[in-house]
């Protein structure tokens, strides 16, 4: 009976960061396109915002009284403090340089998470999840070669959504051991929302109207973004960080055709082949998932 246990929860797990890696590709997508003619201010207050309604229905009719309670208040804080910090410089990345890049430099948190799991969070990482991050982190470098022109704005916004990514990551799965993901995201999105409330209050000249063909997006926005937190925090209850992080690396070749599609960036020949790569190496993970589940005996291979 335990045995039988484990292998539905890596395969959750897996199935949790797919979804979270779909609704990050529907974001990127709704922010490049509304950055032309609505602010970042307004768009990360409508974000916020329109979350707030779904996550709080769904809190209260799984937890009842307990919707709101939080076993672990400072590690929450880091939450929202390295959330909001990775979603600002995500969204600025976003609206500054093309969907597939710009989401290729945020999955590159992953060599910070694998870096610093066995010592924060006492996780084992073997040998194929460790080739299989350093392959996947090697398709991203031939994808973007961020680092062969001049370090521009854009690139350290990439890099800072990546810094800020990993240490959510390992907050996350502090987090997932003891409070409810549900609860989790009503803190996060409320303080999200409080914050944007104040700095809007303050200069209020960074928040203007929308018209409605932006407000139905930006509606549709905090809907993703709803579901996005629910499905990312609950992946660090199954599988370890290292595995959920990888698997998101899907988002850079999904985001590559979805810029492909919807704003005509292309991809070129190295662009495909890392695209290849990166996929590979999520496959591999997954497959490493999957195979631990059933050597219970053998953890962390």
């Amino acid at each position: 009976m335990p045995h039988s246990l484990i292998v539905p929860r890596s395969l959750v797990g897996v199935a949790l960061s797919l979804s979270a890696v779909i609704f990050g590709v529907l974001t990127g997508i709704l922010v490049k396109k509304l950055s032309p003619d609505v602010s970042l201010v307004t768009t990360l207050l409508y974000r916020f915002l329109f979350s707030l309604p779904i996550l709080f229905t769904v809190a209260l009719y799984s937890r009842g009284r307990a919707w709101l309670q939080i076993k672990q208040p400072k590690t929450m804080c880091l939450r929202v403090v390295f959330g909001f910090c990775g979603i600002l410089f995500w969204f600025l990345s976003l609206r500054n340089m093309p969907l597939g890049l710009a989401t290729t430099l945020f999955q590159s948190s992953v060599i910070f998470i694998t870096l610093v799991s066995p010592f924060l969070l006492d996780e084992k990482v073997g040998i194929y999840r460790w080739s299989a991050v350093i392959v996947g982190l090697f398709g991203v470098v031939i994808v973007t070669n961020p680092f062969s022109g001049a370090m521009t704005s854009s690139v350290l916004y990439g890099v800072g959504a990546a810094l800020a990514g990993a240490g959510l990551s390992i907050v996350l799965r502090r987090l997932g051991k003891k409070d409810s993901p549900l609860s989790v995201a009503c803190w996060y999105n409320s303080s999200g929302f409080i914050v944007l409330t104040i700095i809007v209050l303050i200069v209020p000249s960074q928040f203007h109207t929308v018209s409605r063909a932006a407000l139905i997006d930006l509606i549709f926005l905090g809907v993703i973004g709803a579901g996005m937190q629910i499905v990312l925090t609950s992946a660090y209850r199954f599988s370890d960080a290292v595995v959920v992080a990888s698997m998101r690396y899907l988002q850079m070749p999904l985001s590559g055709v979805a810029g492909y599609v919807f704003f005509a960036e292309t991809m070129n020949i190295n662009e495909i082949f890392g695209a290849v790569v990166i996929i590979s190496s999520c496959l591999v993970i997954a497959w490493r998932e999957l195979v631990l589940a059933r050597e219970v005996n053998q953890p962390g291979i």
